[in-house]
């Protein structure tokens, strides 16, 4: 199920981008792309810090912290205690929402410098 909501994710955003490069100016791709980029930074770079630091004080805390761990974060999950995977795992998830949204607006940003240069 989660496959198919993906490829259809994939297909509207796709179908999205194409129906925006003719119906939106450059000026105004590069603008929401910008903002875009502003906010997902604005919030991915806190709590995926605040992640980073919930899953070094967990795992630390159980002495289960290996060498390197900052490497490969998400590898280190399955290490978490059970009553605290719930929220380290919950400010992961709201890093990755921000990064999405960085990628998001540079795509539109992307779009808008094509259209510019076309």
């Amino acid at each position: 199920m989660l496959e198919i909501a993906i490829v259809l994710a994939t297909l509207v955003l796709l179908a999205a981008g194409s129906l925006s490069a003719t119906a939106f100016t450059p000026e105004l791709l590069l603008q929401v792309g910008f903002w875009a980029m502003a906010i997902g930074l604005a919030f991915g770079l806190p709590t995926g810090a605040l992640y980073h630091v919930g899953l070094h004080r967990s795992l630390a805390r159980v002495g289960r912290l290996p060498r390197r761990w900052w490497l490969h974060p998400t590898a280190h999950h399955r290490l978490l205690p059970p009553e605290d995977a719930p929220g380290v795992l919950a400010w992961c998830r709201a890093g990755a929402l921000g990064c999405a949204v960085v990628f998001f607006g540079c795509a539109v940003a992307a779009l808008g410098v094509w259209k510019a240069l076309a």
